[in-house]
């Protein structure tokens, strides 16, 4: 009976961390912030889940553990990621904006640009310069 009551507790508390979660990255202004309440679901969230779930089943305690431990790894590499990727696509276009002479004083003016375009303008040469030698070797197999 209190191993009962103890896993509907703590899947209360997995829950609510879990709403919280959702609200915070619904509502948060920016994608860091955003990453921040994730983590937070998946960490709270998904460990008084877990924890609930292993108090009412007891045999699924060990696959559960596992679970949580995979979570555990996998979560702050994943954020990490993604906030990398976030920083590079800012740095990228405030490169752009500081080219076309764009007014630095927007902070939304960086996500309004096309990344995709930029990274093609930035390798452009590079591709040309591959696509000239590929050219030339076949010239010179097809001569030979």
């Amino acid at each position: 009976m209190l191993l009962e009551m103890l896993g509907i507790a703590a899947l209360v508390f997995g829950v609510f961390f879990c709403a919280v979660g959702v609200l915070g990255v619904i509502r948060m202004p920016d994608t860091l912030t955003r990453l921040h309440a994730s983590g937070k679901v998946a960490i709270l969230g998904l460990f008084g889940l877990l924890l609930g779930a292993a108090l009412l089943v007891p045999s699924t305690a060990l696959r559960l553990l596992v679970l949580g431990l995979f979570v555990l790894l996998t979560s702050p590499v994943a954020t990490h990621a993604i906030a990398a990727s976030v920083h590079r696509r800012r740095e990228i276009a405030q490169q752009l904006d500081d080219e076309q002479g764009a007014d630095d004083n927007d902070d939304s003016a960086p996500f309004a640009v096309d990344v995709t375009a930029v990274l093609a303008r930035s390798q452009l040469d590079e591709i040309l310069e591959a696509l000239e030698r590929t050219q030339q070797r076949r010239d010179n197999t097809d001569t030979q």
